[in-house]
């Protein structure tokens, strides 16, 4: 896949997650665990794409695929399944550390871990 056509999946994506967040949040913040997840997701699928676009250091992308991996699978009861399928969506087309898968997905499950383990939701 060529730099362009990253370019375009990147943006999509995190396109698609702001109007995902948008849609069940209705656009307003009020609810803390979706605006947390929604929201947060969204923010990160953005880093994730401006990583993609400015060629940037490929751990911010995976710190940021982290947490929308934290926000899809750790924070609500049942999975989400449209915020998980953002951050599978993003693993191909970001850069990899060193060039290495491995240390991309280490990068991203530390990233969920550390996070879930680090914010406390409110109840």
């Amino acid at each position: 896949m060529n730099p362009f056509q990253r370019t375009l999946v990147a943006v999509f994506d995190a396109t698609a997650m702001v109007v995902f967040a948008y849609h069940v949040t209705g656009g307003r913040l009020g609810d803390p665990v979706t605006d947390h997840v929604m929201w947060g997701s969204a923010v990160a699928a953005a880093v994730a794409a401006m990583v993609v676009v400015t060629r940037g250091p490929a751990t911010i992308a995976w710190v940021a695929i982290g947490y929308i991996l934290y926000a899809g699978l750790l924070v609500l009861e049942s999975p989400q399944l449209i915020v998980t399928s953002l951050a599978v969506a993003l693993i191909p087309i970001v850069p990899r550390p060193r060039e290495s898968l491995a240390l991309g997905v280490v990068i991203a499950s530390a990233t969920a871990l550390a996070v879930r383990s680090g914010l406390p939701l409110p109840v």
